[in-house]
């Protein structure tokens, strides 16, 4: 079986061939007879590694082979800045990398980077994997400015979540919106930040509280305990106010192994048991998947059926 591929260590260069005396054109033989994948000038992955690499992976390679041809000093930002962290993400990774260079000299643009120059001198550089990224803070930033609420929400979410080691605070990002300025997607940023909790289960569930927001409804309690005789629960949204739960089914948890510890059909007995103690405590509960999350019309029926209340954005007072 292949082993997972690394983008760190699994990156073969042709002019680090050289210098270790042999010769590189060895590699554009084997890029010719399939056994390597090109993924830069100069840059190549065994075949079965590159196959078995996610989408992410495979962006992360780009980053650092284009980090490793650089001829000046430059941060990955964006996207590429979001891979390298492993925010979560909602739209392809796709293989153009993302800089942000504060150099406006022009001169040659590089195959396969796109560079930015506008807030050069915010990005806050951290160094990950022997590269220089935004850190925390900017990355999420540049994530929400391009996207819509509840992408965003689930990029600070990320931010400051408290299962994020190198987390910073909804403070910061406060203020490096205003360092930063107007530009683009600021107000959805700003908004994002606002509703950000440092608790949420994940991004998928982040996103979703963001869907809810955006149909109007009462933004749920996330992550309420709740006990039985049997022990602890958590909920991934709840209105304590009408007894409502609500569910994310981002079935992750069912197929992969970390959270489904090699049976995914134990994990759904599981799950179903858990609910039906929930329901023994009095609660209506409400399973939603990705599905519901695309037809925003369809969960707005569901979650007025079982009587989840929406904000009252204002209110006329009669003289």
């Amino acid at each position: 079986m292949t082993r997972s591929f690394d983008p760190e260590f699994d990156i073969l260069y042709a002019d680090e061939v050289a210098r270790a005396g042999d010769d590189p054109r060895r590699l554009r033989r084997h890029y010719a007879s399939g056994h390597l994948i090109r993924i830069r000038r100069g840059a190549y992955v065994v075949t079965p590694l590159w196959e078995a690499a996610d989408e992410r992976q495979r962006h992360i390679a780009r980053v650092l082979a284009a980090a490793h041809d650089a001829v000046r000093p430059y941060v990955a930002a964006g996207i590429s800045a979001a891979a390298v962290w492993d925010a979560p993400v909602f739209i392809p990774f796709g293989a153009v990398v993302e800089i942000v260079d504060g150099y406006r000299g022009g001169g040659r643009s590089e195959p396969g980077v796109r560079r930015a120059t506008a807030a050069a001198e915010f990005a806050y550089p951290v160094r990950r994997m022997g590269i220089d990224v935004t850190d925390v803070a900017r990355t999420a930033i540049d994530l929400a400015t391009r996207s819509t609420f509840p992408a965003a929400l689930a990029a600070m979410d990320w931010a400051i979540s408290a299962a994020n080691p190198d987390a910073t605070s909804v403070a910061v990002v406060r203020d490096r919106l205003r360092e930063m300025g107007a530009r683009p997607g600021a107000r959805t940023a700003w908004r994002a930040a606002e509703s950000a909790v440092s608790n949420s289960g994940s991004g998928g569930e982040s996103f979703g509280r963001g869907v809810i927001h955006d149909l109007g409804f009462v933004d749920p309690v996330t992550q309420l305990e709740l006990r039985d005789a049997e022990g602890a629960m958590y909920a991934d949204y709840a209105w304590p106010d009408v007894k409502v739960l609500v569910e994310f089914d981002g079935f992750v948890k069912y197929r992969d192994p970390r959270f489904n510890h090699g049976d995914p059909l134990e994990k759904l007995r599981r799950e179903r048991e858990r609910e039906a103690r929930l329901r023994a405590l009095g609660w209506t509960v409400v399973r939603i998947t990705w599905a519901d999350l695309q037809d925003p019309p369809r969960l707005a029926r569901l979650l007025a059926t079982v009587g989840v209340p929406r904000r009252q954005l204002w209110v006329r007072r009669e003289k």
